[in-house]
């Protein structure tokens, strides 16, 4: 069993982007919007994409994107 903080790492990488919203909000809406975008249904459905990002993230053992 893992014992490790995924709430935690969650918390650090908002209140690390915090200041990138602040001072840059529309290109961080952007990025939100790029990132909708990118996970709507298209030739693939979003459940796949999910899974596939899901994979690639465990794989590349990014826990934040996990």
């Amino acid at each position: 069993m893992s014992t490790f903080n995924h709430s935690g790492l969650i918390n650090d990488i908002n209140a690390s982007l915090a200041p990138f919203r602040k001072a840059q909000p529309e290109a961080m809406a952007g990025f939100g919007q790029l990132a909708r975008a990118a996970i709507s249904d298209g030739a693939l459905n979003a459940k796949h994409k999910e899974l596939i990002a899901l994979a690639i993230g465990i794989t590349q053992r990014c826990s934040g994107c996990i």
